[in-house]
């Protein structure tokens, strides 16, 4: 899909059932944005290039860049339905009260958004968590210059890359579902670089930064990330995951990231399509 100029994305008759979506979504999420409930709330429809977004909280109008359809429908998700918000779940205060705790430590909190796609959700953690460093790793190269615009910020570090479960190389697979859906398939050669965890942690310093939220959707490499030196799950209060059996039918692709999670003092909880794993050993603020 193309933007057709004049600030379109595409034609209102070309998406009649993502207008009519939107519209559903927008009337939904409007009463209970006046009830308080929601920070943000989508005000534009999918066609326009330029997607505005109001936040309550700071009151004002935040502009993002789509390049298609599957990038409003981002939007939506990370928006409209929320799916990284922490205000409606029963820890969000314990986790709240970590992130102050390593503000206050004068440390900055670190969350790291693999598979930024094209920047959405790490505009939203920028715009949730004012003292926090995203780091955006994303391995295809157009989705991260859309991220670059989105996040125009020296609190954003952008990487060209996939994560894994060590460094190596792997190529780009695209499976006809858009931008959203590009898969990793490792090997011993491949045009993309793949990162490990815990080398991303490595270039912060521990005395400046401290781990706060990890946010993993990459479409089912998770396999790979889950299958060895996870160690670094433990340096995260909150991991937030999309899981991929329902797109990968018959091949256990979850079963290395139930292995490395059970076997760790941390609650499980399912929210839309994301998996929170929340630490049980979460250190609180002093004030």
């Amino acid at each position: 899909m193309k933007v057709l100029g004049r600030g379109w994305v595409v034609s209102f008759g070309e998406n009649v059932r993502s207008a009519l979506s939107w519209c559903y979504r927008f009337v939904r999420n409007a009463v209970l944005f006046f009830q308080a409930k929601n920070r943000f709330i989508v005000l534009t429809p999918p066609f326009f290039a330029r997607q505005l977004v109001y936040d309550r909280q700071q009151r004002r109008v935040i502009a993002l860049e789509i390049r298609d359809i599957v990038d409003s429908y981002v939007v939506g998700q990370i928006y409209g339905d929320h799916d990284y918000a922490l205000e409606n779940a029963r820890r969000s205060e314990e986790l709240l009260q970590c992130y102050r705790r390593i503000v206050a430590s004068g440390k900055t909190p670190l969350i790291v958004d693999c598979g930024g796609n094209s920047g959405m959700a790490t505009r939203y953690f920028c715009e949730t968590f004012k003292e926090a460093f995203v780091v955006c790793i994303e391995p295809d190269g157009d989705n991260l210059s859309l991220a670059r615009r989105n996040n125009d910020t020296n609190r954003v570090r952008f990487v060209l890359a996939g994560v894994g479960s060590t460094e190596g190389k792997a190529n780009i697979v695209d499976p006809g579902d858009g931008n959203w859906g590009y898969r990793i398939e490792a090997g011993e050669v491949g045009s993309t670089e793949i990162i490990s965890i815990n080398s991303v942690l490595e270039a912060f310093d521990s005395k400046a930064f401290e781990p706060f939220i990890i946010k993993i959707d990459i479409e089912g490499f998770e396999s790979n990330l889950f299958e060895k030196n996870t160690e670094w799950i433990d340096r995260f209060p909150l991991l937030s995951i999309e899981l991929h059996d329902w797109m990968l039918p018959g091949q256990a692709n979850s079963r290395n990231f139930l292995k490395a999670i059970s076997a760790r003092d941390r609650d499980f909880v399912f929210s839309g399509e994301n998996v929170f794993s929340v630490s049980n050993t979460l250190p609180r603020s002093s004030v």
